[in-house]
């Protein structure tokens, strides 16, 4: 007699599309990073992958991504951002937040010879370039430099989100100084910064 997938004898147990003994393929019970990466990876290259569909909505985004770093991280992170602001400073990115953000995807665009190099600070990040086309996935990421970049480029779409849903972003175009006035002067200054 042999045995089923869960090692009973003579059982009926069978595994799911998902290779859980008597699964519903749908969900998975734990997680780890190796989860997200593939499903990452999933989002990056258009797949369908079922077991990773964790809102049970019919598709692969960054909300999925969101949802499995919670159940990994579960409550033991800081509090949710309510926005985000990316500063683009010609080849490099920097993150801005008031606080945790599960995930953010963005395309950019820039020139045939363009090349990036991801930071290390985040869960997982990964990216795929398709001609002048570059779609960047970051979970879990820290505020602070999330890329450099071999030559400029121009974010067409970005999406942030955490547990609680989609967050705002801010993306400075341009910085500017006034002159000083009066100047010269004695003992003080003033001039108007903008953003």
């Amino acid at each position: 007699i042999e045995s089923d997938c869960a090692g009973e004898c003579g059982g009926d147990g069978e595994l799911d599309d998902c290779g859980v003994c008597d699964g519903d393929s749908s969900l998975y019970d734990t997680f780890d990073v190796t989860n997200v990466v593939a499903l990452v990876e999933a989002v990056l290259e258009n797949e369908w992958a079922v077991c990773s569909d964790m809102n049970a909505d019919g598709s692969l985004d960054i909300v999925d991504i969101v949802q499995m770093v919670d159940a990994i991280l579960g409550s033991a992170r800081i509090t949710d951002a309510t926005g985000i602001t990316l500063i683009n400073s010609g080849n490099s990115l920097e993150l801005e937040a008031d606080g945790f953000v599960g995930a953010i995807q963005m395309t950019l665009s820039h020139s045939n010879d363009f090349t990036i190099e991801l930071t290390r600070n985040s869960m997982v990040s990964d990216y795929r370039t398709n001609g002048t086309q570059t779609v960047v996935i970051i979970a879990a990421p820290d505020a602070g430099k999330l890329f450099t970049a071999s030559s400029e480029f121009v974010i067409e779409d970005v999406t942030a989100a955490t547990s609680g849903g989609e967050l705002s972003v801010n993306m400075p175009i341009e910085f500017g100084l006034s002159a000083a006035y009066p100047n010269p002067f004695n003992p003080s200054t003033s001039f108007d910064v903008y953003m």
